[in-house]
């Protein structure tokens, strides 16, 4: 476990472990750290795209470590998030997925499944008419593809 959280540490904003030991909240970044590590989906897709990066198979040697900070920063958001909000606040966030080297990110999942960790319930993600397409380095290799935009619904 403290290979796990050093790992995640290493690549963190190390503003936030010191705020959370001064205020006595240790035990919920230990928490917050758990969801991120025991998010199935991000972590193969964390997996594969550092396999990619080791490979040369992206056109960006900082795309997995990107990826990983910021899933883990936005474990944080979502924790504090909830942890304010008031029974039967509703969270409303828009988001896009993503894709790096043909890998889809299933961002509106991943954040979605990490909200319920921490006590909030998905209510609706509605996914808008029109998606984005992948970045135009992707373009040559993957081809053109609609990738979705979508507004989620939290509620607590």
């Amino acid at each position: 476990m403290f290979f796990r959280i050093y790992l995640s540490l290493h690549t963190f904003n190390f503003f936030c472990l010191p705020t959370y030991i001064s205020k006595e909240h240790y035990n919920e970044f230990l928490k917050i750290d758990s969801v991120f590590q025991q998010q199935a989906a991000l972590q193969e897709v964390l997996r594969i795209l550092e396999n990619y990066k080791n490979e040369g198979k992206l056109n960006n040697k900082n795309i997995s470590r990107m990826v990983h900070n910021y899933f883990y920063e936005m474990c944080f958001v979502i924790y504090e998030l909830s942890r304010i909000l008031k029974f039967g606040g509703i969270i409303s966030l828009v988001n896009d997925n993503v894709k790096y080297a043909g890998e889809e990110i299933p961002v509106d999942l991943i954040l979605s499944d990490m909200a319920e960790s921490f006590g909030l319930k998905t209510k609706y993600i509605w996914t808008l008419g029109r998606g984005k397409g992948n970045s135009s380095q992707q373009m040559g290799s993957y081809g053109r593809t609609e990738l979705r935009k979508c507004v989620y619904i939290w509620e607590k």
